[in-house]
């Protein structure tokens, strides 16, 4: 009986023994394949060269099987589709490498600050396979050296000037950061990097090649990464460019980058949140008012015209429109508003109905009615307001005898306004038949050309628009080239604006 139990016992080892090492020593198994892989990556390699392409490299080694295939899986940015592509290796053999060129000019455009995911698939002869882990970076504008400076969760990046450049970009930025944040309601919630061109050819030369030319500063929200052009430590662009870039990206990090949100509240809280703004945009404002020429808020919601004169009113009309909600409901609702933006559920007009009280057609009839323009909304579809009802008044007789005595008062009042009007047309007609008699004896002299002529138009002096927009908005047509920051007189900030400097 023990030698039954002890062989029973040394057969069912075999078999568990069988089990458990079968899968080792089976050449195929998928397991073991990914316990046990020949194949390993040694090296990666990058390399920008803005704006043209990117140069990645691999190298692996197998010292089973030779490697003969090699691809690679690239994410241009993080919401892009993959691109797959089949790298050339440098000969098969158990050491190889392999390397892309990825094209980043004309179409394909890659904006600097964008994040970039790759990784490396091998295959050997013996049919193993490999799957790297992912890789990321970051673009940069490789054309320049770049400096650095941060403070808290902002980053300002320049070139070709001192530090103490650096430190006056830095000082000026974190303050506008700490001012929109107050008019806002709220700040930064992620890093975000502002880089400093030192003019406009080096600044275009970071745009993709539809940009508009009268763009003169440019924000990337979802990159959170803004450019600006700041020539001195005195330039306009400081005042007017940066906290207009930097309010985009604020503001988009409160309403968590929803779409949706119209163009001309994004714009018009940039261009209020402006220091300065310059005079010509006021002018034209009031142009487009005497005309009865303001563009609909319709057609200016999904972006702003092409064409650099209605742009640059899209952005004026934009500012009065922001200004007149702070002005007419207060700052706390308008943080309110900003906060409830980044509410998925509803939409902007939701948004509006909620934090404000009407919705966007509402609220820009009544805008327009502020302005003396003509209404979008008939009269008749308007809420009516409540009237107050007022009682009948009684028919009262009387017999009291100065009733005779007021009439005759009023008659003589009204006879002797007559007699005065006569006067004064009479008058009137006989000083204007001498100022003609004396104007028919004299003769024009000089130049007729310089004579005055009818029916000349008003020419308003502000300059070419697109001069204004290359220093001033962002990336989706963004705008204006400035004059200078000294003898400037800044416009009044509403009270509740003014904090104490610090």
């Amino acid at each position: 009986m023990p030698l039954r139990h002890l062989f029973r016992s040394l057969v069912l080892a075999l078999c568990l023994c069988t089990f458990f090492l079968s899968p080792a020593v089976t050449p195929g198994y998928a397991h073991a394949q990914s316990l046990s892989n020949p194949i390993t990556v040694t090296s990666r390699t990058y390399r920008v060269h803005f704006p043209d392409h990117i140069d990645l490299g691999v190298s692996a080694t197998d010292p089973v099987s030779t490697i003969d295939k090699a691809t690679l899986v690239i994410f241009l940015s993080e919401n892009s589709p993959q691109e797959l592509h089949g790298a050339p290796i440098s000969r098969v053999g158990h050491t190889t490498s392999a390397s892309w060129r990825e094209n980043t000019s004309g179409a394909n455009f890659v904006p600097p600050g964008s994040q970039v995911s790759y990784y490396w698939e091998f295959w050997d002869s013996a049919g193993n396979t490999l799957t790297d882990t992912q890789q990321q970076f970051s673009t940069t504008d490789t054309r320049f050296t770049w400096q650095h400076l941060s403070q808290g969760m902002l980053q300002v990046d320049w070139y070709n000037r001192p530090q103490d450049f650096g430190e006056v970009m830095l000082n000026q930025a974190s303050a506008s950061v700490k001012r929109i944040s107050s008019v806002l309601g709220a700040g930064l919630i992620h890093p975000i990097n502002l880089w400093v061109y030192e003019d406009y050819k080096d600044f275009h030369g970071s745009l993709g090649p539809n940009a508009y030319e009268w763009v003169g500063g440019v924000a990337f929200p979802a990159l959170r990464e803004a450019s600006i052009v700041v020539a001195s430590t005195s330039d306009d662009t400081l005042v007017r460019d940066m906290p207009h870039e930097l309010t985009h990206l604020i503001f988009h990090q409160l309403s968590e980058n929803r779409t949706g949100i119209p163009t001309w509240f994004d714009e018009g809280l940039a261009v209020y949140n402006q220091v300065y703004r310059e005079p010509d945009m006021s002018l034209r404002f009031k142009k487009a008012l005497a005309a009865h020429a303001l563009l609909r808020l319709d057609d200016i919601s999904a972006g702003f015209p092409p064409n650099a004169d209605k742009a640059y009113l899209a952005y004026a009309e934009s500012w009065n429109l922001v200004d007149y909600m702070y002005s007419t409901f207060g700052q706390p609702k308008m943080a309110q508003l900003i906060k409830l933006s980044g509410n998925p559920q509803t939409d902007f007009s939701g948004d509006l109905q909620q934090a404000l009280g009407l919705d966007v057609m509402h609220l820009e009839n009544q805008w327009l009615l502020h302005l003396k323009q003509p209404g979008i909304i008939p009269a008749a579809e308007l809420t009516p307001t409540p009237q107050v009802a007022t009682p009948l008044k009684q028919s009262v007789t009387t017999s009291d005898t100065s009733f005779w005595l007021l009439i005759g008062l009023g008659v003589l009042l009204v006879l002797g306004s007559i007699c005065v009007l006569v006067v004064l047309v009479l008058y009137s007609v006989r000083r204007n038949r001498t100022a003609a008699a004396q104007a028919a004896g004299q003769t024009h002299t000089g130049n007729p050309a310089s004579w005055p002529q009818g029916n000349q138009p008003v020419v308003f002096p502000y300059p070419d628009p697109s001069s204004y927009m290359h220093n001033s908005i962002y990336a989706q047509p963004s705008p204006p080239p400035p004059p200078s920051v000294e003898n400037q007189e800044y416009p009044a900030m509403p009270p509740w604006e003014q904090a104490p400097q610090e």
